[in-house]
């Protein structure tokens, strides 16, 4: 259901050029510069939504950059892993209500006295760890699950996207405001999230011979309500992008730009 409905709200496209395998010279922590950032209005179009176009160079020195639309899981060695999915189902042994389990489905069968941990159980377990829920949860910390019915606590996972966006409009007094999607009709009542983040797919051509890979990343968001809602707005983004063994790059700036 979530993956559904950040779909709706936006559709992401990644493509690669001139990357290349060198000997290892670069740090292993992927380094990004910030090239290029357009926008295509399509306002009027019928047929193609608004893009949002990011441009990166990059340098990776083990060239282990991309995630696979196969993957979900990622190898840190022969017995340690990582789970890239989202979100995490968590559930409680009802005899005892203090036992954790989690799993990364919605309808998966939960071993024998086991409970999803449902919005009445946060509101009725007070027993360790379920009272250190936090507070001020939204729509964001809830899954609808379907069968049999009910609303679930979730966490989502960092790993499971690859690039990060985040997007600022500026304020009269030189400020800047983060753009969150969820408070903004149609996006909040789909309790969408910050849509701008995606995966892109791994860049080189043998993962295992950890060699530097440098070239260029472009990005595309496609949504088409991105000029309905920023708009002679001035804007700003904050870009960066994770490797396979979670190296997070450093931070890009871009110019203040208007979307016209």
């Amino acid at each position: 259901m979530r993956l559904t409905r950040n779909f709706i709200g936006s559709v992401m496209l990644m493509w690669v050029v001139g990357a290349c395998l060198k000997p290892p010279e670069n740090s292993v922590t992927p380094h990004i510069e910030l090239q290029s950032v357009d926008f295509k209005n399509e306002y009027l179009s019928t047929k193609n939504p608004d893009t949002l176009i990011i441009t990166l160079k990059f340098t990776d020195g083990d060239g282990d950059l991309g995630i696979n639309g196969d993957d979900t899981v990622i190898f840190v060695n022969s017995t340690e892993y990582v789970d890239i999915n989202t979100p995490y189902y968590f559930a409680y042994d009802s005899s005892k209500n203090a036992v954790w389990y989690y799993t990364h489905g919605n309808n998966v069968r939960l071993p024998k006295g086991y409970k999803y941990v449902n919005y009445a159980s946060y509101r009725t377990i007070h027993t360790l760890p379920f009272d250190t829920l936090p507070g001020g949860l939204t729509c964001k910390d809830w899954e609808y699950r379907a069968a049999p019915a009910d609303t679930l606590y979730i966490q989502s996972n960092p790993y499971n996207n690859n690039i990060f966006v985040d997007l600022y409009t500026k304020n009269p007094d030189g400020s800047y405001s983060y753009f969150d999607p969820t408070n903004i009709y149609p996006f909040g009542n789909l309790c969408v999230t910050n849509f701008f983040n995606g995966r892109f797919p791994v860049l080189s051509s043998d993962l295992g011979k950890k060699s530097s890979l440098e070239g260029t990343i472009t990005y595309k968001i496609q949504s088409a309500a991105l000029y309905i809602f920023l708009k002679g707005q001035t804007i700003k983004l904050k870009v960066s992008i994770l490797d396979r063994a979670f190296h997070k790059s450093n931070l890009v700036e871009s110019e203040d730009f208007v979307i016209h």
